[in-house]
C-alpha cells in the first residue's frame, strides 16, 4: 500500500516535531511504512494535499491539530477527493478526531488506521473554503483568534485563558441577519456556531447533538448576553446543556445566509477566516469526505 503522511511540525505546540518519530514507528510496527513530508508554513498543508492526491496514494494521513484537518480537508476537497484521509491527532483541541472512533489519542488513531476501515463524512463550505468541524462567528471566533496568540499555555489552559481574554477586553454584540429555510432572524448576537461535529476549542460542546454524517448543520445562536450571561453559559456550553435556555436560538438546516453591516470575526475548525466578515454564505456536502475512523 502507497501511503502518504504530513506532518505539521508546529502542531501542539511544537509537539509535532517532538512525535514525528515515534509517529513513523508506530506506523511501521503496524504494517504501514509512509512517505513523510513536513508542513513548513500556514498553508502549505493544502498544497501537500492537492500535490500529493495527484500521485494517487492509497491512503493520505495527516498527524496535527484542528488547524491541519482543516487545509487538508482543505486540499482535498480542491483536489476532487481520492484516497481516503486520516487524521493523527497532536494538535491542541484535535475537536475533529473526536468525531471519528480513536478519538483524540494518536496511539489509537494510528491502529484505526491499520484497521483501514472508511467512512464518509460531510464537508461545510463557506464561501470560498470548507471547513471539516464548525464554523464560528463573534464571541468565539475571537476566542479562536486569542487563543492562537498564546503561546504560553498548553492544553485547555489555552482556551480558558482565551475565553477569560475575550470576555474582559472583546465584548460585542453586532447585529446580523440570519436568513435559512425561508425564515429570517435579525438580532444582536453573542455568538453563532454553525456545528457538523459537536464540539469546539477542545471542550465546549456548542452544537451537543451534531453527527458528521447526518447530512445537516446544527445551528447555535447565542443572542446579545452581557459578559455576566456569558459566565454563566460557559459551564452549560461545557456540559452541552444550554439548548433551551433564555437568549439560545437553535435549528437545523443544509444551507444559511449570515449578513452584518459590521465587520464579523469567522473562525473555521479554529482558524481565523476573516476578522471582518460581511456576507456568509454556507451549505453542506454530505458525505463528501473519505475519511479513515
Amino acid at each position: 500500500m502507497r501511503a502518504v503522511l504530513l506532518i505539521n511540525p508546529a502542531s501542539g505546540r511544537g509537539a509535532g516535531r517532538k512525535l514525528a518519530p515515534r509517529i513513523t514507528a508506530e506506523l511501521s510496527g503496524l504494517g504501514i511504512e509512509p512517505q513523510l513530508y513536513y508542513s513548513e508554513s500556514p498553508g502549505h498543508i493544502t498544497r501537500l494535499v492537492q500535490q500529493q492526491l495527484q500521485s494517487r496514494p492509497e491512503l493520505l494521513m495527516v498527524a496535527g491539530g484542528d488547524g491541519s484537518v482543516h487545509e487538508a480537508v482543505n486540499g482535498w476537497m480542491l483536489a476532487g477527493g481520492g484516497a481516503p484521509l486520516a487524521v493523527i491527532p497532536i494538535g491542541t483541541g484535535n475537536d475533529f478526531s473526536k468525531m471519528l472512533a480513536a478519538g483524540a489519542d494518536w496511539h489509537a488513531a494510528c491502529a484505526s488506521i491499520a484497521k483501514g476501515r472508511i467512512r464518509h463524512v460531510d464537508v461545510g463550505r463557506c464561501n470560498d473554503f470548507y471547513f471539516a468541524n464548525s464554523l464560528g462567528v463573534g464571541f468565539d471566533a475571537q476566542v479562536a483568534l486569542t487563543a492562537n496568540r498564546i503561546q504560553w499555555l498548553g492544553g485547555q489552559l489555552v482556551y480558558s485563558a482565551a475565553v477569560m481574554h475575550t470576555l474582559l477586553f472583546k465584548h460585542l454584540t453586532p447585529k446580523v441577519r440570519l436568513l435559512h429555510d425561508g425564515s429570517t432572524l435579525e438580532s444582536r448576537i453573542t455568538l453563532i456556531a454553525v456545528g457538523n461535529g459537536c464540539c469546539e476549542g477542545g471542550a465546549f460542546k456548542l452544537a451537543p447533538h451534531a453527527i458528521i454524517d447526518d447530512g445537516q448543520f446544527d445551528v447555535i445562536v447565542a443572542q446579545a448576553l452581557s459578559r455576566l450571561g456569558i459566565l454563566r453559559l460557559v459551564p452549560q456550553v461545557l456540559r452541552g446543556t444550554h439548548l433551551g435556555r433564555p437568549g439560545i436560538v437553535d435549528f437545523r438546516t443544509q444551507r444559511l445566509l449570515i449578513e452584518s453591516d459590521s465587520g464579523l470575526p469567522v473562525h473555521a475548525d479554529g482558524e481565523i477566516r476573516y476578522t471582518d466578515a460581511r456576507l456568509l454564505e454556507i451549505s453542506i456536502e454530505p458525505k463528501k469526505l473519505s475519511v479513515v475512523a
